[in-house]
């Protein structure tokens, strides 16, 4: 009997993980997609070019103000109903986007997609941390981050494959899918997810001030959340305005530019396969010191970007770009996960995650006005900048994780 429980407990277990990273595909690709046909439908819409740039802004800065407002206050024993609620925005927001008929109705819809994103994705982050075995955690939380990666490459192939036969209102009938999947997977295992938090005591309503206090005493917190939003700065700018360069600098066809952009999440993905091996091998305790090089790699990357008088070189430095995006993530995911308390989780991750909404406002401001003074290739240069701000606030660190290798180093060079 007791065999047979801890079988099924351990199977559970397992179940829940793959819930979750089933709900993580969907609900990236959703979001990753809206995000990049949400400016051409709203065009479809005969929305003016100057309205477009607005779908872009209320998508950021409604799914900002939920995060703070309401996402990071959220208990984590009230993480499912939230996500549920999400699920159900989201579908609801693309069912308003297919029946708008005009620009403000649209924006309505948009609205919806800002709100349903705020309350699912920091909350899958969390239920992985939360729900995983703590000495399987780092492991599903590489995996995890390959979910995000696999969508961000599998959406656009879709969203093209489909676009060569449908129109944009077909795109979004994948989208709706897409949603009602995620919706149904949340109501047929609410209850699962629910019996695996029953053992977290309920507590008072979560102060979100006290909550970021004790977060900025976490050092370990504080610099990865530091190095996080000074590379999402770079990233943002990189998405921004990648495009724009290769097609200006390189006479690309809007095709070839979106191939480029493509092979950036191909190669994260590449590089997130990397990381979740050294994680299942148990090679990847110094993960300041993977943070600190993968920041100075993404800086040269810059670098070459800046100055790149052939695709080829510009490719590379986008590739060696995509390196820390591989990277940061997930090991920032890990300290999260262990060096937090468990009630501040999901406030410590949603807080995280409003770096890539943050640094998705600031990194293309701080181009433009780069690039109203000089041209695009001091930008990057000066956004690479940041890589190496980044190297310096992790340096510390890192020398403590060298320090320890040693001394543990030592023992076995007397032994031989």
């Amino acid at each position: 009997m007791r065999q047979h429980r801890g079988l099924s407990t351990l199977f559970g277990g397992s179940a829940v993980i793959y819930l979750i990273l089933v709900l993580t595909f969907l609900a990236r690709a959703n979001s990753s997609m809206m995000q990049s046909n949400n400016p051409l439908y709203a065009h479809s819409l005969g929305a003016q070019l100057t309205q477009v740039g607005l779908t872009t802004s209320v998508y950021a800065m409604v799914t900002m103000i939920v995060r703070f407002g309401y996402s990071a206050r959220v208990n984590l024993h009230n993480v499912p109903r939230v996500m549920t609620v999400g699920f159900v925005l989201l579908t609801l927001s693309i069912v308003g986007t297919l029946l708008s008929q005009n620009f403000a109705e649209f924006l309505f819809a948009i609205a919806l997609a800002g709100v349903s994103t705020a309350l699912v994705m920091p909350h899958l982050l969390s239920l992985m941390g939360a729900l995983s075995p703590a000495e399987d955690r780092e492991k599903n939380l590489s995996y995890y981050s390959l979910a995000l990666s696999t969508s961000l490459v599998v959406a656009p192939v879709l969203g093209t494959l489909i676009l060569t036969h449908l129109n944009l209102r077909g795109l979004y009938g994948l989208l709706l899918v897409f949603s009602l999947m995620g919706l149904g997977v949340m109501l047929s295992n609410y209850r699962r997810f629910q019996q695996r938090l029953l053992h977290d005591k309920k507590p008072k309503n979560l102060n979100l001030r006290t909550a970021i206090s004790d977060l900025v005493r976490n050092k370990t917190y504080t610099r990865s959340f530091a190095s996080l939003f000074l590379f999402n700065l770079s990233f943002a700018s990189a998405m921004s305005f990648g495009g724009l360069d290769v097609k200006n600098r390189f006479g690309l066809a809007y095709s070839g530019v979106e191939l480029v952009l493509t092979s950036f999440f191909v190669a994260s993905l590449m590089g997130r396969l990397v990381v979740s091996r050294f994680v299942r091998k148990k090679r990847l305790e110094n993960k300041a010191t993977w943070m600190l090089w993968s920041l100075g790699i993404g800086g040269v990357g810059w670098g070459l970007m800046g100055w790149a008088p052939s695709l080829i070189m510009f490719l590379v430095g986008f590739w060696m770009l995509a390196w820390p995006h591989a990277v940061l993530f997930p090991l920032v995911s890990m300290r999260i996960a262990g060096s937090v308390d468990r009630h501040l989780l999901v406030a410590a991750n949603t807080i995280a995650q409003s770096s890539f909404d943050l640094s998705g406002t600031f990194g293309p401001l701080a181009i433009s006005l780069v690039i109203s003074q000089g041209n695009l290739g001091w930008g990057f240069w000066i956004i690479g900048l940041l890589q190496f701000v980044g190297m310096a606030i992790m340096a510390s660190e890192a020398r403590q994780e060298l320090l320890r290798r040693r001394r543990l180093d030592k023992p076995q060079s007397f032994a031989r």
